[in-house]
């Protein structure tokens, strides 16, 4: 090899090692980022006080389900209201098993809120459109729903 084709060949060498360098250290931080977000469990909100349950599984057993409101003004705490339930969407399951349902109830009063179901889908069913539930507010944004129609102990609050 010439010395003029060495001084070429060593730099190109260099220029490789550091594009494949480069070009591994990216791939590791991708298949990290990926593993992370894969193995991500979205953090499940506290359990109101209040609430009756132990367990987000919990909630819906015996027709008695705690509901987060997020738009709207719902019951008072203390204070009860009936509702007719109009949608259930974004019920697919987290890792846990829990899903999330988004569900607009219409309530009696003329007022329209927003709330999310934390529940174990496949142990306890989503709220229906059409389906009539009690609602009783716990606190600002927590709402206890007792869906009409079915026999349970009363709804209570500490």
């Amino acid at each position: 090899m010439h010395a003029s084709s060495a001084a070429i060949t060593k730099p190109l060498q260099r220029v490789a090692i550091v594009t494949a360098t480069v070009a591994a250290a990216l791939a590791l931080a991708w298949a990290v980022r990926a593993r992370a977000a894969e193995s991500a469990v979205p953090t499940e909100p506290a359990i109101p006080r209040g609430a009756l349950i132990a367990s987000w599984f919990q909630n819906g057993a015996d027709g008695v389900t705690v509901l987060q409101l997020v738009s709207g003004r719902g019951p008072a705490p203390g204070a009860t209201v009936a509702g007719t339930v109009t949608s259930d969407t974004t019920c697919t399951p987290d890792g846990e098993g829990l899903s999330h349902c988004h569900n607009d109830i219409d309530l009696d009063n003329g007022a329209r809120i927003t709330v999310v179901h934390h529940h174990a889908m496949l142990q306890h069913p989503c709220l229906t459109p059409g389906e009539r539930v009690t609602l009783r507010g716990v606190t600002a944004s927590w709402i206890v729903a007792r869906a009409s129609g079915v026999r349970h102990a009363p709804i209570t609050t500490p």
